[in-house]
């Protein structure tokens, strides 16, 4: 199972897409970044989006404000960080989870990506509520566009060793089928705290369903 493009798409320096002030070199510097965010996690959590707030983050995670403030310029930098390192702990699941059950087909390649979003959702503090645009101004939502760009030109450069098609045409198939997937897993997750079970087998078929009509040749 190659996935060598999902690992590029973590190893890629992505500092301004996450907004970065600062991005650090040593371990100590790294683990207080981790801790910022990992919090600013579990206050979403627990009160939205509205909740997070530098002064709380630095509370939370018993630091200087400027420590904060050292690393994110503001609210805005931070919550698209915050976002950044949400998606990057998803897609090493994805990573780890691709490697350990071996696909033989693009269509189980992606049922696992996809079965791996509701794992994220359930078990990283965070994660569930972040799949919600969380932008303020132009210059943020390019910033989340183009991580997202990158994101769905690393799963089809992965798919392709199916034998699925790498165009651009196909990018942008590929990105419907990823948004299709996350708004019915909102929907599930709105249902019920666990995941609706019926909702979360559609957020799985649905999006497979679209890219294999576009497969087949039109008649």
């Amino acid at each position: 199972m190659d996935v060598e493009s999902l690992k590029q798409y973590l190893e890629t320096d992505t500092s301004a897409e996450k907004s970065l002030r600062n991005n650090p070199q040593q371990e100590r510097s790294r683990q207080s970044l981790e801790s910022i965010l990992r919090v600013c996690g579990q206050i979403i959590d627990e009160s939205g989006h509205a909740g997070v707030t530098t002064a709380e983050v630095a509370k939370r995670a018993e630091m200087a404000i400027g420590t904060v403030y050292r690393f994110f310029p503001d609210r805005i930098a931070l919550m698209i960080g915050v976002y950044q390192y949400m998606q990057d702990q998803f897609v090493a699941l994805c990573i780890d989870r691709l490697l350990e059950e071996k696909p033989d087909t693009w269509q189980d390649a992606l049922g696992i990506m996809m079965d791996t979003s509701v794992v994220a959702r359930r078990t990283i503090p965070g994660f569930k509520a972040t799949q919600y645009r969380i932008l303020g101004d132009e210059d943020s939502q390019e910033q989340y566009s183009r991580s997202q760009r990158e994101y769905v030109a690393a799963v089809v450069k992965m798919l392709s060793q199916f034998d699925f098609p790498g165009d651009e045409r196909w990018r942008g198939h590929v990105s419907v089928a990823v948004e299709l997937s996350r708004a019915l897993q909102r929907l599930a997750f709105d249902q019920s705290p666990d995941g609706d079970s019926w909702l979360l087998q559609e957020a799985r078929a649905v999006p497979i369903a679209y890219l294999e009509g576009h497969l087949v040749p039109a008649v």
